[in-house]
């Protein structure tokens, strides 16, 4: 029997938002309902959902991926980077949330609605479900990718004699992959090669 569920997450991360960087408190509510009978895979999809949640979100700053210069300045820094096709306001970030959050669960389960409110955000609350528009998360993206992504940024080597190939985690990488299923290997290793300069 497929069964009706709720789940509150509560994560901090921070918003890159007119020049400033701002730290936020989050709270989504989720309807969701199972659409397997195997338990195993109930397990599973609440584990994702955490994980990228828990592990991806958190401590990220959201960022539109327009804004190349300051992306550029914080990866350099090192710092966590969730890509939106828009600025970072609460509705953009549940609408991609929403989004994601389907895709990584491969209609194990089926997220019907999210309800997104922020600190920043006066607490407002934003619904989304697929009786709406998406928006500009209509178009491609980590939004619609089922794997752990959560941005569209490619950041460039800055040595002409440095060539990175990135490489992005897979669920089966951090053993949240489906039962008694075998997933594509991930092609998009990362291998650093740096070639000697007449310097050295």
């Amino acid at each position: 029997m497929n069964v009706r569920l709720e789940y509150d997450m509560n994560w901090r991360a921070a918003i890159w938002f007119e020049d400033r960087l701002q730290i936020n408190d989050y709270n989504a509510e989720l309807s969701i309902h199972t659409n397997t009978m195997d338990h195993q895979d109930h397990v599973t999809c609440m584990a994702r959902l955490n994980h990228f949640v828990y592990h991806e979100l958190t401590n990220t700053v959201f960022i539109k991926q327009d804004d190349q210069e300051q992306l550029r300045a914080l990866a350099a820094a090192g710092i966590k980077v969730t890509t939106l096709p828009e600025e970072p306001i609460d509705q953009i970030i549940g609408i991609a949330l929403y989004c994601k959050l389907n895709a990584i669960l491969e209609e194990r389960m089926i997220v019907t609605n999210v309800t997104i409110q922020s600190l920043l955000g006066d607490n407002v609350r934003y619904l989304h479900s697929n009786q709406e528009s998406l928006g500009p998360c209509a178009d491609l993206g980590w939004w619609t990718d089922p794997g752990p992504v959560h941005s569209n940024f490619k950041p460039a080597a800055g040595n002409k004699r440095v060539v990175k190939l990135n490489r992005t985690p897979t669920w089966r990488d951090i053993d949240l992959g489906w039962s008694g299923s075998e997933e594509p290997k991930n092609e998009t290793n990362t291998v650093v090669f740096k070639f000697p300069t007449d310097e050295n």
